[in-house]
């Protein structure tokens, strides 16, 4: 691309966009913000874009949506305005200086044990399963469709984790739920699931014939979960949260740190940590414990 006054925002987008290294995940992530980039300023020369108009449009991001969103458009201005700068299509990059903010904490969703029945008892029979055994276990939901029959060591009672994250192993012990549930599921398992209008498709997990087999299939039960979500009163229902409620509980009982880094795989105690901001019962009676002995201390002065 020759350097032109006149050179608008989009068109150095465009041309960013043929070299760019982004995965096709990011990409497609990239795309809806993109076209609201361009709404902004496609049709301006990317030259008279400066540091000031990029700052306002980021405040106004930070107003109207999250800290977060205003860092994934600052990327992408980044990215596109040092493409522009490396080809000599602007004298200056006007997004350096420009810093990512730290963003707050998000403090995981879980639910309670009350939560957690209301929702088993509206799901469709597939659905309650895979939920069931990641509230069992907290599996990641790929974790869990990627299992295989010889992961399942129910002579020991035990699941043997292939963590894709992480490169590693890691054995998770069976609850009696899951290894019920494993045991039903070594015969194979058909259900009926509903799709739009009123037809209907099966569902077909294989037996443990083939030690490679695929427990679990990969399945999209988003509009199970939704319409389940809808019925009990909440917000939104992901198979995720189940990861979080498992640790959740675990450390409300008294799990350590590094007994929920064993069984969930997370690899740095801060992620663990996360958790014990969402109930922690047992510091609250640490502390009552503490004011109870200072009173009585109090009044033997």
């Amino acid at each position: 691309m020759r350097r032109n006054r006149a050179t608008t925002f989009a068109s150095v987008m465009e041309a960013y966009l043929k070299v760019a290294t982004w995965s096709p995940n990011t990409l497609d992530r990239n795309l809806f913000r993109i076209k609201l980039i361009n709404n902004r300023w496609g049709d301006v020369p990317v030259a008279q874009i400066t540091p000031h108009d990029i700052g306002l449009y980021l405040q106004e991001l930070v107003e109207s949506r999250s800290i977060a969103t205003r860092n994934r458009y600052l990327a992408i201005l980044r990215k596109v305005f040092g493409y522009a700068f490396d080809n000599a299509l602007i004298p200056t990059n006007p997004t350096d200086g420009l810093k990512q903010l730290k963003e707050p904490e998000r403090i995981p969703t879980a639910l309670t044990a009350a939560q957690f029945g209301q929702i088993m008892n509206v799901l469709p029979p597939y659905a309650q399963i895979i939920m069931g055994i990641l509230h069992d276990t907290g599996m990641r939901a790929g974790e869990l469709h990627s299992l295989r029959w010889r992961h399942v060591r129910s002579d020991q009672r035990r699941i043997v984790v292939e963590d894709a994250k992480n490169s590693e192993l890691r054995l998770i012990p069976m609850t009696d739920y899951v290894y019920t549930m494993f045991e039903e599921l070594r015969q194979g398992s058909a259900f009926s699931q509903t799709q739009k209008g009123q037809s209907r498709a099966t569902i077909h997990w294989p037996d443990d014939s083939d030690p490679e087999g695929i427990v679990i299939p990969p399945i999209d039960i988003k509009k199970s979960l939704a319409v389940a979500a809808e019925k009990v009163g909440l917000p939104k229902l992901t198979r995720h949260m189940m990861r979080h409620t498992f640790a959740t509980f675990l450390g409300s009982k008294g799990a350590t740190d590094m007994d929920l880094m064993d069984l969930g795989g997370w690899k740095s105690v801060a992620m663990v940590r996360r958790y014990r901001k969402v109930v922690d019962e047992r510091l609250d009676d640490v502390m009552d414990a503490f004011n109870e002995d200072g009173e009585e201390q109090i009044s033997e002065r």
